[in-house]
This record gives structure tokens, C-alpha cells and sequence, in this order.
């Protein structure tokens, strides 16, 4: 590939997560359905085609912290000073009561716990050998019904 080809990718690559980039020849077949996407990038010169075989949900982008920020700044009216501090003062308290077993419940956001995964056998995925894995505490997550609602309501009318 050119520099030029291999820009081309990249950029198509960054609209898509990276992880579900897959090159093809232009020869594969290439069908657009509900659930899975192609594109060609001939039109820039590039000999080869672009596939996206994942279910579109599975590729949606994280929101990153700065980007919440900016977000929470925003919808508050505050600067994205105060709007960050907050943000990781509310982060800390919920992992602090969790780690000290206790549970934070945010009604109609969901409810951060802790449960306690008791020791079980398991086989080493290199060498299929058992072995004993520790029981240990594990942060648990349930959402709450509004959050719910709302993934469900947006699911349901990016699907029309």
C-alpha cells in the first residue's frame, strides 16, 4: 500500500472502532444489511475495500472523562474546572462505599454493590491444566429502570 492508501484506511478506520477494521479485496462480496456495513474506499484509490463485520452496537464510541466534562460544564452551567471536580469527587465516593461494602443506589440511574465471587476450579486456557480460582470481592452494577427506558427508547429509533 501507498502512504497515501494507507491514510485513506486510517481515516476510515477512525469513523469505525479500529478493532473492527478489516481489509478485504475488492472482490469480496460485500452486502449492506441491518446489522453489518461495507465501504468502499476505490474512489480515493485504494485497491482494496473496507469491512465492518460487527453488530453496529458493538462499535459505538466510549464518551472519555474530558468529554463527560465538557458535557456535565455544559448542561450545569459551570466551567469544566468545577464540572471535573465534581465529576471525580462523585467517582471517588462511589468507589470508596463500594470498597467498604457498602451499596450507593442512585434511584432510576442503577445501584453500585459488591459481592463476594466464592473460589472455584478452573482450566489454564494455554495448558488446559485445573486450577483453583481465589474467591474474591467484585464490584456488581444493576441498572435502574429510567436508564432502561431511555437505552431502550434510543435503541428502538436508531433502529428505524
Amino acid at each position: 500500500q501507498t502512504m497515501p492508501a494507507r491514510l485513506a484506511l486510517l481515516l476510515l478506520c477512525g469513523a469505525v472502532a479500529p478493532s473492527a477494521c478489516l481489509l478485504a479485496s475488492p472482490a469480496a462480496a460485500c452486502v449492506s444489511s441491518g446489522s453489518r456495513a461495507c465501504v468502499s474506499v476505490e474512489s480515493v484509490g485504494v485497491p482494496f475495500t473496507l469491512r465492518r463485520d460487527v453488530p453496529r452496537a458493538a462499535v459505538n464510541m466510549a464518551v472519555s472523562k474530558s468529554k463527560l466534562v465538557d458535557a456535565i460544564a455544559e448542561k450545569a452551567g459551570v466551567n469544566k474546572r468545577t464540572a471535573g471536580m465534581v465529576l471525580t469527587a462523585a467517582l471517588d465516593v462511589i468507589v470508596e462505599s463500594v470498597a467498604k461494602g457498602d451499596k450507593v443506589s442512585l434511584v432510576g440511574f442503577g445501584t453500585f454493590d459488591s459481592k463476594e465471587r466464592k473460589a472455584r476450579t478452573g482450566r489454564n486456557p494455554k495448558t488446559g491444566e485445573a486450577m483453583v480460582i481465589p474467591d474474591a470481592v467484585v464490584p456488581t452494577f444493576s441498572f435502574g429502570k429510567s436508564f432502561k427506558d431511555a437505552v431502550k427508547q434510543q435503541g428502538s429509533a436508531d433502529a428505524q
